[in-house]
């Protein structure tokens, strides 16, 4: 033992004993990247329930699922797009929205998202959806976003007190938590994210190249 000890204090010692320290680290990080590696595995494609929010052609043939965060600037870009696509499309596709706020980006993410649900409880969530993207300019950089909802769901004609109250339920953070742990088990890291007919797709960059997704898919010529 005292030559071992007296071993390791020399610089010899030293450095095959760093080396030996190193390998074990490694061997730890290997072991438990692969773990993690298994348990964080797709579990497939998105789900679609009655709590979906769903718009567009409800027996459509094509599925299209977005995950989206409220206050980010791609989703507020990628927002025409998607109207003018479920129009185009209105035979054929159905257009289903989940969350995915990215909050440690936008500092309103969670609170916007929130607000649609509270809304959706007074069967409104698609009209909100649509203000918080079409006023986003307004409200993303906002310190009080809360009161600009609020005054949102007035125009919707909403209950303001129910409205304030479903906002801070845990009905509404569930679903909103829900929504984006299946984003996350989906391996979104990014908004927008679309998936279509269950398989997620490069992002198209123009109305012309979505329809054209969209049409392929409904030929069963998936891309």
């Amino acid at each position: 033992m005292k030559k071992l000890s007296h071993f390791l204090s020399t610089s010899q010692g030293k450095f095959i004993g760093l080396i030996v320290l190193l390998i074990v680290v490694l061997f730890i990080y290997y072991f438990y990247a692969m773990s993690n590696n298994t348990n964080s595995a797709p579990v497939g494609e998105p789900s679609i329930t009655e709590t979906d929010h769903v718009r567009g052609n409800l027996a459509g043939t094509v599925t299209l699922v977005e995950f989206g965060d409220f206050q980010c600037p791609a989703c507020g870009a990628y927002e025409p797009l998607v109207r003018q696509i479920t129009k185009d499309n209105g035979d054929i596709l159905k257009v289903v929205f989940k969350h995915f706020p990215l909050t440690q980006l936008h500092q309103n993410a969670l609170i916007a998202a929130k607000a649609s649900e509270a809304a959706s409880i007074q069967g409104k969530f698609w009209e909100m959806h649509d203000i918080l993207y079409d006023k986003q300019a307004e409200w993303q950089g906002s310190l009080n976003a809360r009161d600009m909802f609020l005054t949102y769901a007035a125009t919707l004609g909403l209950d303001a007190a129910k409205f304030q109250a479903d906002i801070n339920s845990t009905e509404v953070e569930n679903k909103v938590l829900s929504e984006y742990k299946e984003g996350l088990s989906l391996k979104v890291n990014s908004t927008p994210t679309f998936f279509v007919n269950g398989k997620k797709i490069n992002n198209p960059q123009s109305v012309q190249e979505f329809n054209g997704l969209i049409r392929a898919s409904a030929n069963g010529a998936v891309q």
